[in-house]
């Protein structure tokens, strides 16, 4: 006998649709699965056999084959675990087949029959939902992400409990008492997800405040340009000064998330199997610190099935590489089409993996291989070989593609006795807050990073005193025309926190005073 059920696989970042198709036919005992599947697949077989015998049901004595289509879609996931199981059923017999194909099903089963949470049921559930089905069916591990999706979304923990609900009114079986499933709502989220982060994940406690950081107060605001603007930033400074501590401190002075950052989010952090972690669905920017160790497809993403890299894992976030120059070279020139692009594809057998990588990128590095080039009080054991071989880690293009680079020195005794409080976090915010609600109010949305061409030329337009000034400054400085058009963004943020609607010549001049520090 013939049925069909409906299920979904994830490809990078994207849900696709996937119907499984079952047929009991006689022959010798036995299951086969066609439609490329992968190995995985393959072995679900088994673990399929053993979960409908443990739940109560007879397992099919004839000949049993499942198609996976469209054929030519790569299946590598354990979620076709549950609707395989669902279908073998119908085709037997203890399920309905007409309401069988209604449903969307995913889940991985163990052997005695429990469903267990997959990875990246987030982006499964929400094509699923664009498909008008009846109902979704998922694990019961997956049900924040399910709550998140919203809509007929119902959460089972075992293959007994799925086979009951696809055989009952979707519209009932959430306030039906015989039923244990329950239907997935914006209740199970936690209390606190919609309210906004102070401090970044994974990184610093809720105590971590920028008033910790005594001095450097020139940093603290390059850090409020940069968290407005979502500008690159580079700071140089010898061990000690402060650079990991306002790093780490940053992704609390940047703007609350919007519900569609919130989304993304939340995706990314379903497909890298976080998806189960309820702290993993609260309104928190990410915060990525990857050890200077890290190999390129680490950081970028990839493998045979790709899978998101830290950059991606910084999406809507903070990547902060620390020791910059002690990363592989061929591992940082990665980056340089994902900070430009904001995204990242990988192509495997004919297929094109998409990862989304808008992330605000933080460096820091010593000054020399020893971290004394330029200290007051140490001397410097570098040869010049030596330094010139520990600077070329970061080539030109990379360099070129950071907006924001500042020179941080070593907070002197007497500010350290004192114990001076510059500006806290919640400050820092207020003003990166007022820089983009100004904007907001002249028309412009999103991250001035961010700006094309036509908005260049709308909002950053110059006077003439202006344009004789950077006239001068692109010929002085040899600038490319990449870094004219950043320090034309840079300036821009800068007099949205002054809350100027034109650009002015001391806006241009810090400007440029970031850039030029390298």
């Amino acid at each position: 006998m013939y049925s069909r059920t409906r299920s979904a696989v994830c490809l990078g970042m994207e849900g696709r649709e996937v119907f499984v198709e079952t047929d009991i036919s006689r022959g010798l005992p036995g299951i086969g699965v066609v439609g490329l599947a992968s190995t995985m697949v393959m072995e679900s077989r088994e673990r399929i056999k053993s979960a409908i015998m443990n739940s109560g049901y007879d397992y099919p004595k004839g000949r049993i084959t499942v198609n996976l289509t469209p054929a030519s879609l790569r299946k590598n996931s354990s979620c076709l675990d549950l609707p395989i199981a669902i279908g073998i059923l119908a085709s037997e017999g203890d399920i309905r087949l007409r309401v069988a194909e209604d449903w969307g099903i995913i889940g991985e089963l163990a052997l005695d029959g429990r469903v267990l949470g997959v990875e990246g049921a987030l982006p499964m559930m929400l094509h699923m939902k664009d498909k008008g089905l009846k109902g979704i069916i998922v694990p019961e591990a997956n049900r924040l992400e399910a709550a998140l999706a919203g809509g007929n979304i119902f959460a089972v923990s075992s293959l007994r409990e799925c086979a009951n609900l696809v055989c009952a009114d979707p519209d009932k079986a959430a306030s039906d008492p015989d039923m244990k499933v329950l239907l997935a709502s914006a209740e199970d989220l936690p209390s606190d997800f919609i309210d906004t982060a102070i401090f970044p994940e994974d990184t610093v406690t809720g105590d971590a405040d920028f008033a910790d950081i005594i001095g450097q107060e020139n940093a603290k605001r390059a850090v409020v340009i940069a968290a407005a603007g979502r500008h690159g930033l580079l700071m140089v400074g010898s061990p000690g000064c402060g650079k990991t501590m306002i790093a780490g401190r940053m992704a609390g002075v940047m703007p609350a998330m919007t519900e569609r950052e919130i989304l993304e989010t939340a995706i990314v952090r379903s497909v890298a199997g976080r998806g189960d972690d309820s702290v993993r669905f609260k309104n928190i920017r990410p915060f990525r610190a990857p050890h200077h160790t890290i190999g390129r497809a680490g950081l970028i993403g990839g493998g045979m099935y790709p899978v998101p890299g830290e950059i991606t894992l910084a999406h809507n976030g903070v990547l902060f590489l620390d020791e910059i120059c002690e990363f592989n070279k061929d591992t940082i020139e990665s980056l340089r089409v994902p900070i430009e692009e904001k995204k990242i594809t990988h192509f495997r057998k004919g297929e094109a993996y998409t990862f989304p990588c808008n992330f605000q990128i933080v460096m820091a590095a010593n000054p020399c291989p020893c971290g004394y080039l330029g200290d007051k009080d140490r001397e410097c054991t570098c040869s010049q070989a030596d330094i010139d071989r520990y600077r070329r880690k970061l080539s030109g293009p990379i360099l070129d593609r950071i907006d924001m680079h500042i020179n941080m020195e070593k907070v002197a005794y007497e500010d350290l006795s004192e114990a001076k409080r510059g500006m806290t976090t919640a400050e820092m915010r207020a003003q990166v807050s007022g820089a983009l609600e100004f904007a907001k109010r002249n028309g412009r949305v999103g991250f001035n990073s961010d700006m094309k061409a036509h908005d260049l030329e709308m909002y950053c337009s110059l006077g003439h005193k202006e344009k004789i000034f950077m006239n001068r400054a692109y010929d002085a400085f040899a600038m490319s025309p990449r870094a004219y058009s950043r320090t034309l963004k840079v300036a821009r943020t800068i007099a949205d926190l002054a809350e100027s609607t034109l650009i002015r010549t001391e806006h241009l001049a810090e400007a440029l005073n970031y850039r030029l520090q390298e």
